[in-house]
């Protein structure tokens, strides 16, 4: 036992300890807010994707897609999307304030949290987990913006407004194929497919580009988490934190367990649907003009948690000697 809470413990510890060293850095003004957002641009647009790259160019994914996990991890995303649809018809009557709940309680930070989680437990070689993650992303992407419309037209019929025409599909996917993890994956997954050489400079560079990306990424994270965004008795955010990092893990890895599924993808799940919310739920809310303001109070919360949550699942999962 002792030795499962050591090794869960040293996955988990050191993210939790850049997290505590960017917020240090920001109540010094070291780090300031447009840094921190400058810094996760930078992040998303270029040391994701060549982390993302590095996890899949070399790796084996012949028999990648034969694993039912990923179109479980597709089903179960929209699954959480309509149940934050309907939980919050429950929790609120306001379409803003229902709107900050449906992006907050179903949009997980995958790639910041999930994927760095999962390369603690498996090292580097995480392309299967990657892959998931990676259909995780995509439907969040593809579901986000004609959901945050439904409730944006909601909000203008409230006041008396007029209704406007929803973004179409093609706008949609030309928006999605913007992204650059995305792309890493697509280049990723093309390159090893066809095993294609990397000249050893290039490796190099990869390899100590994507070293950068942990402790940079949670840093920023920490930095700009705002606690004095916490306020006291928040029901309803606390209700969706609660979903989110405790319910929704909970559903999701009961039917992978009793498959009997590799520990991979019980990482993958795991992670998936116990990671935070996503921080650009706050920016899409108050974009729209929902209720921004709860949206930062659930991010903050869940991503406050999420690294204690996950360090129980790990253990739990350990002890039980489903994860070795």
């Amino acid at each position: 036992m002792l030795e499962n809470l050591r090794a869960s413990a040293s996955i988990v510890a050191p993210f939790l300890a850049y997290m505590a060293i960017g917020m240090m850095l920001r109540k010094r003004g070291v780090i300031s807010d447009e840094l921190a957002s400058r810094l996760n641009g930078l992040l998303f647009k270029v040391f994701f994707p060549v982390n993302i790259f590095n996890s899949m160019y070399k790796a084996d994914i012949s028999g990648i897609f034969s694993d039912p996990v990923a179109p479980y991890a597709l089903f179960g995303t929209l699954a959480m999307l309509f149940f934050m649809m309907w939980i919050s018809q429950k929790l609120s009557k306001e379409p803003g304030t229902r709107a900050a709940i449906v992006h907050a309680g179903y949009r997980a930070n995958v790639m910041l949290f999930a994927l760095p989680i999962a390369q603690g437990v498996f090292g580097e070689d995480v392309s299967e987990i990657l892959i998931i993650l990676t259909v995780v992303m995509i439907v969040n992407n593809f579901s986000a913006v004609p959901m945050m419309e439904h409730y944006a037209r909601q909000i203008r019929i409230a006041e008396g407004g007029e209704d406007v025409e929803k973004t179409g599909f093609k706008d949609l996917l030309v928006r999605l194929f913007k992204v650059p993890i995305l792309d890493a994956v697509v280049i990723g997954f093309i390159w090893a497919i066809l095993r294609l050489p990397m000249p050893q400079l290039g490796d190099t560079v990869i390899k100590g580009m994507a070293g950068c990306v942990i402790p940079m990424a949670f840093i920023t994270m920490g930095a700009r988490l705002d606690l004095s965004k916490i306020r006291a008795n928040s029901r309803i955010a606390l209700t969706v934190v609660l979903i989110k990092l405790v319910v929704s893990p909970a559903v999701f890895i009961a039917l992978p367990l009793l498959a009997g599924w590799s520990e991979r993808s019980i990482v993958a799940i795991i992670t998936a649907f116990g990671s935070p919310s996503a921080i650009v739920s706050y920016t899409m809310c108050e974009n729209y003009g929902c209720d921004g303001e709860l949206a930062a109070e659930i991010v903050t919360i869940s991503s406050t948690l999420a690294l204690f949550t996950l360090f129980l699942w790990i253990f739990c999962f350990k002890q039980l000697g489903i994860i070795g």
